[in-house]
């Protein structure tokens, strides 16, 4: 006599596939729609197996208490493809045998249930609970035993190290831990024994190929059974960038120790330098923590060291480098941060009337010696003073990125030119410059997520910058592309919104330039 199995699943396209997947193991099926229905159904049918969505809410665990009280030898196994913690561990407290996330096979419910014990590794153990627990729980799964054997371990723990559950379960735990880690992994053992539930817990375990992964611990005891409960996640990957960003930590205070030689001779050097040796301290105590906070207060000591700086030209420069790779970087952090927050509509805009061309102004005065460094031409076109309501703060970056773009590849003696007019509902602002043309199958590349119109890849430009700007200019309901004059073959254009309000001229005989089409300009 063919199994039967009953189906309940409000979703129609789900419940015909698992419906033909059934057949096709040799299964008569049965399918509801709806609670009421399911229960019709079940009555008339006598199921072997219900297979039942979680998504019918509070009925389906109504239904789930009355057929396994009704009928205790049909076996319930509940389905959902957006699974509520809640809603799984209730069902299965009140009888369902096993949960599965959909998208789930027939042959895979029907292996499972059938599967023997042995075969994940329980030596026998049939705990009150155990199963749910597997079922309901992510990653690597264990239960221990107070005598220092696995007594389960889930699927996971083969893909991690190596070793079949029969072979895990047939060696004791701490054997398979790193020699270093015993004594601390035996103290956690007995707090454990002794009613501690213990978080985040490291050590280290080895691989059957004889390496070894970091696991972060979890577990709780169940004194009288003697057993205890613990799930463990693969840290590896986490631990090796902890210890290089350690090994960058060593570096850097290695290199702040060599410029303190170099700038020992004067007293202003040995003022600077006590300085630089603070916050390389706070670097060390916070650098695997938080990367935003200790490069702020580098870029912050940097503006601070190259205003007052009277030493030795080539280390100024070398300063100025630092400064600006560390400006670089935080922008890059914000970018990462800010970026995936603008393409899901969650980073909120703080605008308010602001003069745009004095914003202008103040990026370009901070780059003014830097220019002058590199022997580049910056100059910002006159015109008019025009206001926009604009989130100060993402506009001042995305004008950053484009011109810290340019100063970085326009060659030695060439011009940047920054000039902004209004057309009859924008206001518009063009940076260009005389570097090389950007080719017009790639001007659309760069504004994507790490696009990149140039092979240089390096110099931390990990194409996130222009998309930056793209995104956060689309926010402010402007738009930002790629143009060329026959003076510039690179202008960045900026259109944003137009305020009717408008700040007063700076002078009423100046009119709005064009990037590459003006005669005068005011050079910075």
């Amino acid at each position: 006599m063919s199994r039967r199995v009953l189906i309940v699943d409000p979703d129609r396209t789900s419940r015909a596939a698992l419906e033909q997947d059934f057949v096709s193991v040799a299964f008569a099926v049965a399918t509801a729609e709806s609670a009421d229905e399911a229960v019709s159904t079940f009555t008339a049918t006598s199921p072997d197996l219900v297979v039942l969505d979680l998504s019918l809410g509070a009925r389906a665990l109504e239904l789930v208490r009355r057929w396994t009280t009704q009928a205790p030898k049909t076996v319930v196994v509940l389905v959902s493809g957006n699974p509520s913690f809640t809603a799984v561990v209730g069902a299965l407290n009140e009888g369902a045998k096993r949960f599965f996330a959909k998208p789930v096979r027939a042959a895979t419910i029907v292996d499972q249930l059938e599967a023997p014990t042995h075969e994940l590794g329980t030596a026998g153990l049939d705990a009150d609970g155990v199963d749910r627990f597997f079922a309901i729980s992510p990653g690597l799964l264990a239960i221990q035993g107070f005598d220092g054997f696995f007594k389960m371990v889930n699927p996971a723990w083969e893909k991690t190290l190596g070793y079949t559950a029969d072979e895990l379960c047939a060696t004791p735990y701490l054997e398979l831990v790193h020699p270093d880690d015993r004594d601390k992994a035996t103290d956690e053992a007995l707090e454990i024994r002794g009613g501690q539930t213990v978080f985040r817990f490291r050590n280290r375990y080895r691989c059957k190929d004889g390496t070894y992964r970091w696991l972060a611990w979890s577990a709780t005891p169940s004194p009288e059974h003697r057993l205890i409960y613990a799930s463990a996640r693969d840290v590896t990957a986490v631990v090796r960038m902890e210890q290089g960003l350690r090994a960058s930590n060593e570096l850097l205070k290695r290199a702040a120790l060599a410029r303190e030689q170099d700038i020992r001779e004067t007293a202003r050097a040995h003022e600077h330098l006590v300085e630089l040796d603070r916050f390389k301290d706070e670097i060390t105590a916070t650098l695997v923590h938080d990367l935003k906070n200790p490069l702020s207060v580098i870029v912050a000591n940097y503006d601070y060291i190259v205003e007052s700086y009277d030493g030795p030209a080539d280390c100024l420069e070398a300063l100025r480098d630092s400064q600006g790779a560390g400006q670089r970087i935080l922008r890059l952090l914000s970018n990462l941060v800010d970026v995936a927050r603008l393409e899901i509509g969650e980073l909120e805009l703080h605008p308010k009337l602001t003069s745009i061309s004095k914003l202008a102004l103040g990026i370009v005065d901070q780059r003014r010696v830097l220019a002058q460094s590199r022997r580049l031409t910056l100059s910002v076109v006159p015109g008019p003073e025009l206001s926009g309501e604009i989130d100060v703060d993402l506009v001042t970056r995305a004008i950053e990125n484009i011109l810290d773009n340019a100063l970085r590849y326009t060659p030695v003696d060439g011009t940047i030119e920054i000039a902004m007019h209004e057309t009859a509902t924008d206001i518009e602002i063009r940076i260009g410059n005389s570097g090389s043309a950007i080719p017009r199958e790639l001007r659309e590349v760069v504004f994507q997520r790490y696009g990149q119109a140039r092979g240089n890849v390096g110099s931390m430009n990990l194409g996130l910058g222009l998309h930056f700007c793209r995104k956060t200019i689309e926010a402010h309901g402007g738009r930002i592309w790629i143009d060329e004059t026959a003076r510039m073959p690179t202008v960045f254009v900026i259109q944003l919104p137009l305020v009717a309000s408008r700040i007063p001229r700076v002078s009423d005989d100046t009119k709005p330039g064009a990037v590459g089409d003006v005669g005068h300009a005011t050079s910075v």
